[in-house]
């Protein structure tokens, strides 16, 4: 085999176009397979860092406006006593804490937990202790743990951490514990310091601030622990109506919770890219076909000269590695550089909230798949060559230097191989004309704003304990707004507690149930998003008016309290009235009702691809904050303004936070859903890109040998009268058939795909015949690019040339 091998880089290195055609095929297939393969393990099959994670499931509640949604204090406790199906229950809660450093203030990332949290997930910690039971109770000393990348940037690696402290708000906190390394918990992001509950939220029936997480007993399924936790629910609603009448359970095994959002994305460009394989696959063995096919004369001496047949299939056999080995190394070079492009594109926003794509590398098991896809292509590339040999027929026949059966068999075979291409091509098409279209409909939604690409946001916070309704923090805002505004360019300002396009479905956002008052409901009525904002918000963001007003300076503390709800929300409290005017009552404070003053249009707070989300607005001036974010409209691009923005809130008061100062259309761009719908539609386009032209190449060289084969019939045709176009039709009809089987194929098998993809897409529909259409014609007119040059040589035949080939 050494000897064969040596031979065979020897006749490869004498055909260099065939060769660096088919290694540069095998490369873009394997190597982008295991750049995917490479996130796919990362996501879906490298174990999430905890015990035995299969027996981890996370618990929300359902409410009418979705499935994910917060528990109550009340809700977590009776759950962990009455459930029959779990060994621990836990909660946990994101946050963003201020952080006094000598240096000045600092808002990091952290997480309020309950006690048992780690022991629950499994973890425990690398240096220090876990949380005490019983050290969330509000009496108990306060503690945290810091995650180990806090531990290294915070206090170089000290081991002698333990003990000290660090001030977050206005507590102070002792340090027992670091986690380890590899650990992290997307639900919350990268938490610098994790603290215990202390009795937050622990006396309001109402109040719903946390998610849960449970580990399973041994042999309960998660479809059995979620129908133990829905009679739970269910007899909570029954027991408390006025709170809990419309909300129910919702179970999800924690890797779905973590990953579901995701899954599907990697899952399509997994799918993608091995049809990209398969098509490489296919061309580099109908490349391999009609070099045998142009070898016979070859095979058919050496088998005259004693050769057996073993030799000559160990030949094709060394040919075939070699290729697949070449590819192989090839391939690894472009993943890795694939792998590196991924990474500048993957934001730290979004590595906050997928944490597992960070330092994602090509490790043993992408190297072990490059590998098996690698010999898997080695074996399809020795055997497609061998196969007429195992003909007696055609074996004697190349012998006898035939050129009729074994072209005729090859001919058959490499326009069945094309067909086979182009149905994957179809298929590729498809899925890359819905996935852009979806791309194309999500960046073109309806936000509910006017010249997004002119505005900008920055957070700007108080150090030290965050003020409630303290007519200081009027002040603060005034002075901040006015800083911006003298700022060259921005032309409007405002402020609101939370910025627009949100990550996900109630994620982070504050919620509060109302209800109409006056009206008979049972529960809490309506959970929409609570937000607050300023005076001149609305102006600023371009927001539609639909009727009554927005703020003015004068809805202040010395009237009653108003607000402006939104169009979904006026909808299912006054359904076809007139909401000004009327009251509503929030059930934190059932005490003062608000009168509604105006309704806008519905703007996108949520996720860019969830449904619209009910909502309410407060004005500042009544509910004064002194955490919010200012966002302001430029005349020109607001990029350039952003260091001018945190240095003018610096000047102001250098103990202010400023920070997460960012434009509202990279906000927009780097948002989750963005993120993947974007990826998803640009690398299946590329597949689909790739996928079309090596189908392109693959029937021009079906058809260009086809044509070599038949040039005595062609030039015996135009010689006894036969008009050209009859010779284009007759080459063009053989095209035509290869090109209808492989439409009809792709078309019938993008049935299945469209199903695939449906919880990808975005306003488009799982059949779409706009690209329907587009595919066809793209498709047709490839080939008929592909087969017209073939056809054209062959019309062109000199009847007197043709008639004196062999």
């Amino acid at each position: 085999m050494l000897n064969e091998l040596r031979y065979c880089l020897r006749r490869l290195n004498r055909v260099p176009a065939f060769t660096l055609t088919a290694i540069i095929v095998l490369a873009l297939g394997l190597g982008s397979a295991t750049a995917i393969s490479a996130f796919v393990d990362a996501a879906l099959v490298k174990p999430l860092p905890y015990r035995e994670p299969a027996r981890l499931v996370a618990l929300f509640e359902h409410n009418p406006v979705g499935d994910r949604f917060h528990l109550s204090d009340f809700d977590y406790r009776t759950w962990k006593q009455r459930n029959h199906v779990f060994t621990s229950v836990d909660v946990y809660r994101p946050e963003r804490d201020i952080l006094n450093n000598p240096d000045g203030p600092e808002e990091v990332a952290a997480a309020l937990v309950s006690d048992g949290f780690f022991r629950t997930l499994g973890v425990e910690p690398a240096l220090g202790r876990d949380f005490f039971a019983g050290e969330d109770r509000p009496s108990a000393s306060r503690t945290t743990i810091m995650s180990y990348a806090a531990w290294k940037n915070r206090f170089g690696g000290d081991p002698r951490v333990l003990g000290r402290t660090v001030k977050l708000e206005s507590e102070t906190y002792t340090i027992v514990g670091v986690l380890p390394r590899g650990f992290h918990f997307a639900p919350v992001g990268r938490a610098e310091f994790w603290t215990t509950l202390h009795g937050y939220c622990e006396q309001l029936r109402d109040c719903f601030p946390f998610y849960g997480v449970a580990r399973l007993r041994n042999g309960v399924s998660p479809e059995a622990a979620y129908q133990d936790v829905s009679v739970i629910a269910r007899d909570i609603a029954a027991e408390y109506p006025q709170f809990s009448r419309d909300r129910s359970a919702t179970l999800l095994q924690l890797t779905d919770a973590i990953f579901g959002q995701v899954r599907p994305t990697l899952m399509a460009l997994l799918s993608g890219v091995g049809l990209l394989c398969l098509i490489g696959f296919v061309n580099v063995v109908s490349l391999l076909l009609l070099r045998a096919e142009k070898r016979k004369r070859e095979f058919a001496v050496c088998m005259a000269l004693g050769a057996s047949l073993f030799r000559l299939l160990r030949q094709f056999a060394a040919e075939g590695f070699a290729l697949a080995a070449l590819g192989l190394g090839l391939g690894l070079g472009l993943a890795k550089l694939l792998l590196m492009v991924f990474a500048e594109q993957t934001t730290p926003n979004l590595l906050d909230r997928m944490p597992y794509l960070e330092n994602i590398h090509l490790g043993g098991r992408g190297l072990a798949f490059a590998i098996v896809a690698s010999a898997i292509g080695g074996i399809l590339f020795s055997a497609g060559p061998m196969l007429p040999f195992f003909s007696t027929g055609l074996r004697e026949r190349f012998t006898m230097g035939s050129r009729g059966a074994a072209s005729t068999a090859w001919s058959r075979l490499g326009t069945n191989l094309v067909a086979v291409e182009l149905a994957i091509t179809v298929v590729l098409l498809v899925g890359a004309g819905l996935l852009t279209k979806s791309f194309y409909l999500l960046l073109h939604v309806d936000v509910g704003i006017h010249g997004a690409e002119r505005l900008a946001v920055i957070h700007v916070a108080e150090q030290g304990a965050r003020k409630w309704r303290d007519p200081a923090n009027i002040q603060l805002e005034r002075q901040v707004i006015a800083k911006i505004l003298a700022l060259p360019s921005v032309t409007e300002a405002a402020v609101s507690a939370e910025p627009l396009i949100a990550s996900g479905e109630g994620f982070k956002r504050t919620m509060a149930h109302y209800r109409a008052v006056g009206r008979p409901v049972v529960g809490l009525g309506p959970e929409p998003m609570d937000e607050i904002v300023s005076v001149g918000y609305f102006e600023m963001l371009g927001a539609r008016l639909i009727a009554g007003r927005t703020f003015t300076e004068t809805d202040d503390a010395s009237r009653e309290r108003c607000a402006v709800v939104n169009r979904t929300l006026a909808k299912e409290l006054f359904p076809g009235e007139d909401a000004v005017g009327k009251q509503i009552v929030s059930a934190f404070d059932p005490e003062h009702p608000v009168e509604v003053v105006g309704v806008i249009d519905d703007i996108k707070d949520g996720a860019l691809d969830l449904r619209a989300i009910p909502a309410v607005y407060s004005p500042f001036n009544q509910m004064p904050i002194g955490d919010f974010y200012v966002t302001i409209r430029a005349s020109q691009a607001p990029k350039s303004l952003l260091t001018a923005m945190v240095k003018a809130v610096h000047q102001m008061d250098p103990s202010l936070i400023a920070n997460e100062e960012e434009t509202m259309a990279a906000r927009i761009n780097s948002s989750e859903a963005v993120y993947l719908h974007r990826s998803a539609a640009w690398i299946v386009a590329g597949y689909a890109v790739l996928a079309l032209m090596l189908g392109t190449v693959g029937l021009y060289s079906v058809i260009s040998y086809s044509v070599s084969q038949r040039t005595r019939e062609i030039g015996v045709r135009i010689a006894v009268g036969a008009p050209r176009p009859a010779v284009y039709g007759l080459i063009l009809g053989q095209a035509a058939r290869s090109v209808i089987a492989g439409l009809a194929g792709g078309l019938l098998c993008s049935f299945g795909l469209t199903a695939f993809l449906r919880a990808m897409l975005f306003g488009v529909g799982s059949w779409d015949s706009q690209i329907v259409v587009a595919v066809v014609c793209t498709l047709s007119a490839a080939a008929l690019l592909a087969s017209f040059v073939p056809a054209h040589r062959a019309a062109s035949t000199e009847p007197n040339v043709a008639l004196r080939e062999d």
